[in-house]
């Protein structure tokens, strides 16, 4: 994991003391990530839960349950500087292994964000689940109307992780659900999409 280079007159904080924060109730009421040492407050609307539940719909409908889980909106496993709670994340069964603890990068097979405005999704988040090591991260784009799928892992210039491997599939198109390396099945984009302004889906 590479090191934190601390901003002038920002504190970084640890996901140490983001668990505190949250044991203690700061953020009641309050929907927040902690990404590379910063607070981000979510923001959910209709479109997102939508597409969010399409998501999870659809990928159950392909894996076999008792070998993997679709998690929605579930804490993973905070490390270092990092604190965040995936739309999606795909994990190695059965449920009954995260009865003591979260999901850790051993366990998540698959990692998928509903991003509309949220520019985190494709810097922060890219990053940063390249470098924790999960193995396949998708970004479902309801602006765009597209769905994002990274994946391979390769060292980059400065010593930190990134995906080697990133394809841009359109609406029109679908996508090859892998895990552990092994194709599963197809899902079709637009069947993740919420109805666009115009009323066509």
């Amino acid at each position: 994991m590479s090191t934190i280079a601390k901003p002038p007159g920002r504190v970084l904080i640890s996901a140490e003391q983001f668990g505190r924060m949250q044991a203690a109730g700061v953020f009641e009421g309050q929907h927040v990530e902690l990404l590379d040492g910063e607070l981000y407050e979510v923001t959910k609307n209709p479109s997102h839960n939508y597409a969010v539940d399409a998501l999870a719909e659809a990928l159950r409908s392909l894996l076999p349950r008792d070998v993997y889980r679709v998690r929605e909106e579930k804490s993973i496993e905070p490390w270092g500087h990092w604190w965040p709670e995936p739309d999606i994340a795909v994990v190695r069964g059965p449920k009954q292994r995260y009865q003591g603890r979260h999901p850790g990068p051993a366990d998540i097979v698959l990692i998928a964000e509903v991003c509309e405005t949220s520019p985190q999704d494709r810097t922060k988040k890219l990053t940063g689940h390249a470098e924790a090591g999960f193995p396949v991260y998708w970004i479902l784009d309801l602006s765009l109307r597209q769905l994002e799928v990274y994946s391979g892992r390769a060292p980059s210039r400065g010593g930190a992780g990134e995906y080697s491997a990133a394809a841009i599939l359109a609406e029109t198109e679908s996508v090859e659900v892998v895990i552990d390396g092994q194709v599963i099945g197809r899902i079709a984009v637009a069947e993740l999409l919420p109805r666009s302004q115009g009323g066509v889906p």
